[in-house]
């Protein structure tokens, strides 16, 4: 949840029980200082999705607001966090034909395209779609194929979708409150890139957000995110009683 303007990096996590804005600061090594924090308590959200535009407005106002005064600097644009119950993903597979018999940038357009091409019911959107590998001529775990030689490109995907409605609301409130949203980010996701190192993304490894409202999960292997879910109150308790109830092969 990143967005640059004048070497300010300014994130909004909109949550069920409270919403932060941080704003960073790029330094001379690349690196990030955080110059500026502020949160809010989240009174107009339910399990990560809106249901009172006009609170969850004040909230944004107030943690934003906060996060300004401490970094001396204005917010007029940001990237937002999105989680809820309508988070859904699946992996896809996509397949073109080389023309070239040499991978460019459109071969790699054209076969996220072909890998994209799913049925998805109009009440959804496509929020991400997450490339995992790619083949050549039956040669898998490729990451960059670009300038390699091959007849047949394939690409694995992972695509992340979500209600139109509830990305809709979020965006209408963080717009209500005077900033311009440019995009959203799965909450998971950006809760990888912030406390993962690429050793364990290689090797594998499973990240769990525990929120108000929901639970996030991202699982990693061969530095591709594999498998996002979002798991409801309901959802956990449920899971939580089946795991007390199964009787272990060992016992």
């Amino acid at each position: 949840m990143v967005y640059k303007k004048n070497s300010h990096i300014v994130g909004l996590d909109i949550g069920t029980t409270k919403i932060c804005c941080i704003i960073g600061e790029v330094n001379e090594e690349n690196g990030i200082d955080i110059i500026g924090i502020g949160t809010s308590p989240s009174r107009g959200l339910r399990k990560g999705v809106v249901i009172n535009i006009e609170t969850t407005v004040e909230s944004i106002k107030s943690a934003v607001e906060e996060a300004e005064l401490m970094a001396g600097t204005e917010i007029d644009s940001v990237y937002v966090g999105i989680a809820g119950g309508h988070i859904k993903s699946f992996n896809s597979h996509g397949i073109i034909a080389l023309k070239n018999r040499e991978v460019t940038k459109p071969d790699i357009d054209r076969v996220i395209d072909a890998a994209r091409a799913v049925a998805i019911p109009l009440d959804r959107e496509v929020i991400h779609i997450l490339p995992q590998e790619y083949i050549i001529d039956s040669q898998d775990g490729i990451k960059t194929p670009i300038g390699m030689s091959g007849v047949r490109l394939e690409a694995k995907v992972h695509i992340v979708t979500g209600a139109v409605t509830s990305a809709q609301n979020i965006v209408k409130s963080v717009n209500k409150a005077g900033i311009k949203v440019e995009d959203i980010v799965i909450e998971q996701l950006a809760s990888g890139e912030a406390v993962l190192s690429p050793e364990e993304k290689e090797l594998g490894v499973a990240v769990i957000d525990v929120g108000g409202g929901t639970t996030d999960l991202a699982i990693f292997f061969e530095d591709s995110i594999r498998h996002t879910s979002v798991l409801t109150r309901s959802e956990e308790r449920r899971v939580g009683k089946e795991c007390r109830t199964r009787r272990s092969p060992y016992h």
